[in-house]
């Protein structure tokens, strides 16, 4: 229904739920953040709550770009910040046209952001 939707934002959720956070979601926000800084970069990096993916993690969404990605480690941050800001997808992480993404997607543009805790005020 809401798969048409776009957004502005240039966000990057990060999940820092337990599961993720087990296998380096803390690690991989860290560095996406150190390199948004470094690059002065119009994105925001925010932790998220759970994207119910739990069992891939750690995941993440890059919310301008409809772009969700799983079993992400530290030394794909680059590439998902690349991505971010308009180069291509990191194809190997790229779980963006599962089913949990389409999901996770229809909330967002549903304006459903549970568990936003922003880095940023």
């Amino acid at each position: 229904m809401y798969d048409d939707f776009g957004s502005d934002e240039r966000i990057i959720h990060v999940c820092v739920n337990v599961d993720c956070r087990l296998r380096g979601s803390e690690a991989v926000r860290d560095r996406l953040q150190k390199l948004v800084d470094e690059q002065d970069a119009d994105i925001e990096v925010n932790d998220y709550i759970c994207f119910a993916a739990c069992e891939q993690g750690p995941n993440l969404l890059i919310e301008h770009k409809r772009a969700f990605y799983s079993e992400v480690s530290e030394s794909d941050a680059e590439g998902v910040l690349g991505h971010a800001l308009d180069g291509p997808a990191v194809e190997a992480i790229d779980r963006s046209s599962s089913f949990i993404a389409r999901k996770i997607f229809n909330m967002l543009d549903a304006g459903f952001k549970p568990g936003d805790l922003s880095l940023t005020e």
